[in-house]
């Protein structure tokens, strides 16, 4: 078996940009200083039953964080729980055990890889932190594994590749965790084991551990089965994501302390409870459209995939926005970790196109909104690359044949903004370099979300000349 030189490794400009976003959002919560060692307790217990539950979920084992809250805490459990207690046990001690190598500076080696699954097989396997001794075949993947008389070798290959990586830290635990995967080292558990590696990888570099969220699983095997071709975008971006979420919540744990001091002396002086709650409010009603809207769209994107074998939309969806991030976009315009779905237009297997839906505050200034009512809202905006290694814009979009600027979730449904002059009958000639004016959207309330998502895949259609205008 080859394995993908870490050296040599590329991701697409999307993937680069989220690894981007997730410096940033380190960087600010190294800002906040020391953690005091009550919210150390707070992130572990926030964080690591449902890491936990969702790598054993993954691999059938059902369990839920409230269930391994109790093992982790030593309740009593039912007897149809014990096989998924020491389930739950052994995760947990492969975690003490990344967390403190990672700490220690520790690189990483066969065998802390062998040990990292001697603890999550422990009790389960006969031959937990042994190498495999004959071939295997991976259930449903095209992939098959090394002989067995290669695997030492091969996971000796990737820890001297780590130890010469200089690479950013999600690719090299996407590369890591793909390609410890790849080879199936043991005789079970080897999805476990990736993922545990994954994580101490993020660990050794400064990052939080975020194991794969079990609402991703689909597209996260999807993910492993391109990165055994050699793409790992698809997987670098997957973590990404759960990093930002998982950055934003750390944040709002750090902050928790300070924050709840000052909600105190604010509740003294003045009942602002009320103010908050119709902020909230606000926020739920905006999260809820906004999760509607996407879901239609992928919806329609899959149902277009199944009736079309010449084109394909395939796309990504990114964690619904926190309250506080909500809030951090209505006061500075602009955040880290605002995207909500990108999608790759293929045709014949070839991108012409990629679009993002992001999210930002309203902008007055390009809209001809007759008043000021829509001011501090958050709207989903698009923009748009002709190239998988061109970058995002996120200044006022233009498109002579995309007229969809901007889906605006308010109280009353969505108001949908477009850009008036934009003209798909007609054709820009062939190498003719077309910079449409900018000119002040136009907005239209009570529009269904399937109005809107028939009109711009029409015209996306008609962009790329796959229709009549």
């Amino acid at each position: 078996m080859q394995i993908f030189e870490l050296s040599q490794i590329s991701i697409d400009s999307s993937s680069r940009q989220l690894e981007d976003d997730v410096k940033g959002e380190v960087e600010a919560l190294r800002g906040l200083g020391e953690f005091s060692p009550e919210v150390q307790a707070e992130l572990t217990r926030s964080f690591l039953p449902d890491r936990i539950s969702d790598t054993l979920n993954i691999e059938g084992v059902r369990v839920n964080p409230r269930l391994t809250r109790a093992v982790l805490d030593g309740l009593a459990v039912s007897d149809s729980d014990r096989y998924s207690e020491r389930e739950i046990l052994n995760v947990n001690e492969a975690n003490e055990l990344i967390e403190s190598e990672s700490k220690s500076g520790s690189l990483l080696s066969v065998s802390l890889v062998q040990e990292i699954h001697r603890r999550i097989a422990k009790d389960l396997a006969p031959d937990a932190g042994a190498f495999r001794a004959k071939n295997v075949e991976i259930t449903g993947a095209k992939h098959r594994p090394p002989a067995w008389g290669d695997v030492s070798d091969l996971v000796r290959e990737v820890c001297n590749q780590y130890a010469d990586q200089e690479h950013s830290p999600l690719s090299v635990a996407a590369w890591t965790h793909a390609t410890i995967a790849k080879i199936h080292p043991f005789s079970d558990g080897n999805g476990r084991t990736a993922r545990m590696i994954q994580d101490f990888v993020l660990l050794r570099h400064g990052l939080l551990p975020i194991g794969i969220p079990i609402s991703r699983r689909g597209e996260y095997y999807d993910a492993l089965e391109v990165a055994d071709d050699g793409e790992f975008g698809p997987l670098v971006s997957i973590m990404a994501s759960a990093e930002l979420a998982a950055l934003d919540k750390a944040r709002r744990i750090a902050q928790a302390p300070q924050q709840r001091r000052e909600r105190i002396k604010r509740l003294v002086k003045a009942a602002t409870k009320t103010t908050r709650q119709n902020e909230y409010n606000l926020y739920e009603i905006w999260r809820r459209r906004v999760e509607g809207f996407i879901s239609e769209v992928t919806k329609w994107l899959d149902e277009l995939n199944e009736e079309s074998d010449d084109f394909r939309f395939r796309y990504r969806t990114y964690e619904t926005k926190s309250f506080e991030k909500w809030k951090d976009i209505r006061a500075r315009g602009l955040a880290r970790g605002t995207w909500h779905l990108s999608i790759d237009v293929m045709v014949r297997g070839r991108m012409l196109c990629r679009f993002l839906f992001y999210s930002r505050r309203h902008r007055l200034d390009w809209t001809v909104d007759p008043d000021d009512k829509f001011r501090d809202d958050v709207g989903l905006f698009i923009t748009s690359v002709g190239d998988r290694e061109e970058q995002f814009s996120f200044d006022q979009y233009s498109d002579p044949y995309i007229s969809l600027r901007e889906v605006l979730p308010t109280k009353d449904g969505l108001v949908v903004y477009r850009d008036p002059d934009v003209a798909v009958e007609s054709e820009t000639p062939e190498g003719v370099n077309f910079q449409l004016e900018r000119t002040r959207w136009e907005g239209q309330p009570e529009l269904t979300p399937g109005d809107v998502i028939e009109e711009f895949v029409e015209q996306v259609l008609v962009k790329l000349g796959l229709i009549d205008s």
